[in-house]
């Protein structure tokens, strides 16, 4: 065990090894990895482990427009991301870390840009 994570649990260095060798499949195949982290027998306090571990970065996405809003913040490490889920009440109902190189759900979807492109279309003609 390295000075750098001898704080860790081993939960939590579990966790911090699965991202690290999913940032290594992302790089290597372009293939996004999903960790439910409420979802597994971690803590609050090996979560927060986690996040300290990583750092923050720079960016925070929020999607507020929606029946169930969620919210990003990027982590010190490029293409690690936490994401929160919450109900109407915003309660968090899901966290996850995302590794890929901007979350898929943040983005537009096809539907919306479909009916988006021919309302502008419309405006646009007349």
């Amino acid at each position: 065990m390295s000075k750098a994570t001898a704080g860790l649990s081993p939960a939590a260095l579990a966790v911090l090894e699965e991202i690290n060798q999913a940032l290594t499949n992302f790089l290597q195949h372009r293939q996004e990895w999903t960790i439910f982290s409420d979802k597994m027998a971690l803590s609050l306090e090996e979560r927060q482990m986690i996040r300290d571990f990583l750092g923050q970065g720079s960016i925070k996405i929020e999607l507020n427009d929606t029946a169930e809003p969620a919210e990003w913040v990027e982590s010190g490490t490029s293409g690690v991301w936490f994401g929160v889920f919450y109900d109407q009440n915003h309660k968090p109902v899901l966290e996850t870390i995302e590794i890929c190189a901007f979350p898929n759900v943040a983005g537009a979807q096809m539907e919306d840009i479909l009916q988006d492109q021919k309302s502008l279309s419309e405006r646009l003609s007349g």
